[in-house]
């Protein structure tokens, strides 16, 4: 036990010894680490624990020295840590006076694909490549590795940088292109220039205006506008060469790309129209138009040279005889039905809009030709089944149109009738017991300076007994007579087949001015 006892009084003194020993090390290890002249060699494995964890907390950020010996990954590791860079951080810059600089974004857009160019959806769909170009001082590494080529990426280089949120104003819809892979590259020049390539492809609204259609211009807009920085922050240009191109083969099926426009503007977001969900300010936008214009060589040979022969073949029927009732009437009906079905085929591809376009005055005209042609036939055809012979003055067309169209009564035998060519006559009326005699005289009256009234009538009634029933009655005192004018007859048959005949230029000569005036309207104004 005594043994025991002394042992452990041994160890004990030992411990307290080195714990003394120890706190008089540290001490001189601090005050020669505060001058600067402590080597780590000579420190306790104690306080060095305690000096690896303050440096964890103090260190600085990795070192770009020799930046050409780094690889790709590691040197955009370094050139992105956080101590150095914030990607939710856009990368303004301050000018001397403390103002903020905006970041300017340059935009190109090249164009594979213009198609679809939906009449009824007024939309069009667009492929191309969009690229965005801006710079960024702090992925500059040119200082570092003045020999490294410009850092090449996919999306995963892109989901470590700031890049500017851009969006097309007038989409319906939008994706980016890409098999395995989306296509998209990102590109750091040395100087700290940010290259964004993405193949998009996107369905876009075009406002367009049919009131010339078939001949109509279209012109489609692709907008791009920024989406959360306000142009106090970031704005928009255009590439100042070749801002937007197309694809040397780029076609299109129904219209013809006849020119292109670009335009930088300003797009206001406000508590009346939030076009920027919840911030309002003024953004800064992009926009380029593609002029089109509508090939028409589709709608000359389908439909425009097929509804002018159904129109001439309405014509025939002036040709046939106006008795000739089904012929007619077959040909009239069958004529308006088929140039119905040819222009509803037309008709079924252009939306349904509220104002009058050019293809629809040109149905409205054709339909109307031959509906005059199937009215003409029931007009002659009515003038044909007349009973009475026509009595014109002159073989004209005034007096033909006026006694058609006023046919004269029947002949009154109190009155005078216009047609009459006689120059007077006398008739007598007996009564039964032969005592009394009436005497009408048709003559004409001189008025005026040798103007004739017509139709006058003087009756006389004659009480004297010494007149006779075969007695003829003369006036005493005759006025000046005028000579008789001469009226022709013509039969309904000869009418209608006079009408038939100016129809067959009335008709023809109508439709070419028509004509004259629609395709003038149509290329100059």
């Amino acid at each position: 036990m005594d043994i025991l006892s002394s042992l452990w009084g041994l160890a004990f003194i030992g411990f307290v010894t080195a714990a003394s020993l120890n706190v008089e090390t540290s001490e001189k290890q601090l005050q020669l680490a505060g001058n600067g002249s402590y080597s780590a060699t000579n420190s306790s494995p104690y306080f060095q624990v305690s000096l690896n964890l303050s440096e964890s907390t103090t260190k600085s950020c990795p070192s770009l020295l020799d930046g050409d010996s780094l690889s790709q990954t590691e040197l955009i590791r370094r050139l992105t840590d956080l101590c150095r860079y914030d990607r939710l951080q856009p990368p303004i810059t301050v000018n001397a006076t403390g103002d903020i600089q905006p970041i300017g974004v340059n935009a190109r857009f090249y164009i594979y694909a213009l198609k679809d160019l939906d009449s009824n959806d007024l939309q069009f769909m667009l492929q191309g490549l969009l690229q965005l170009r801006y710079n960024d001082t702090r992925l500059a590494f040119g200082s570092y590795a003045p020999t490294r080529a410009p850092i090449v990426g996919d999306g995963s280089l892109r989901s470590m940088l700031w890049v500017p949120h851009i969006f097309l104003a007038n989409e319906q819809s939008s994706n980016v292109l890409g098999t395995s892979e989306k296509d998209q590259l990102t590109t750091i020049y040395p100087n700290g220039t940010v290259l964004i390539s993405t193949r998009i492809q996107a369905n876009l609204y075009c406002w367009m205006n049919f009131q010339k259609f078939p001949f109509d211009e279209q012109k489609c807009t692709t907008i791009l506008e920024s989406w959360m920085y306000n142009t106090s922050i970031m704005q928009l240009h255009w590439e100042p060469t070749n801002p937007v191109s197309f694809h040397s083969q780029l076609q299109l099926t129904e219209y013809d790309l006849y020119g292109w426009l670009c335009n930088e503007s300003i797009s206001i977001s406000d508590s009346s129209s939030m076009t920027h969900g919840a911030l309002e300010g003024n953004y800064s936008a992009l926009s380029f138009t593609v002029m089109l214009h509508r090939e028409v060589g589709y709608y000359v040979i389908d439909y425009f040279v097929p509804s002018m022969l159904i129109v001439a073949i309405s014509w025939v029927s002036f040709w046939l005889q106006a008795d000739q009732t089904p012929a007619r009437s077959m040909l009239g009906c069958s004529t308006l039905l088929s140039f119905i079905t040819l222009s509803l085929s037309q008709e079924n591809s252009l939306s349904k809009v509220s104002y009058v376009t050019m293809s629809e005055v040109w149905f409205l005209v054709c339909t109307v030709f031959i509906f005059g042609s199937l009215m003409e036939f029931a007009f002659v055809n009515t003038i044909f089944r007349r009973n009475n012979n026509l009595e014109v003055k002159k073989r004209t067309t005034k007096y033909i149109v006026r006694s058609t169209f006023v046919p004269k009564t029947k002949r009154n035998p109190r009155s005078f009738n216009r047609s009459s060519s006689s120059l007077s006559s006398c008739s007598k009326v007996s009564s039964g017991n032969q005592k009394n005699t009436v005497i009408t005289i048709e003559t004409p009256i001189i008025i005026g300076n040798g103007l004739s009234r017509e139709n006058s009538t003087i009756s006389m009634e004659d009480n004297d007994a010494s007149l006779s029933t075969s007695s003829t009655a003369t006036l005493s005192e005759t006025p000046k007579e005028k000579p008789a004018q001469t009226f022709a007859t013509m039969t309904p048959k000869e009418v209608s087949l006079w009408i038939d005949h100016k129809m067959r230029f009335v008709f023809p000569l109508a439709f070419l001015v028509f004509n004259a005036f629609f395709w003038t309207l149509v290329y100059c104004l």
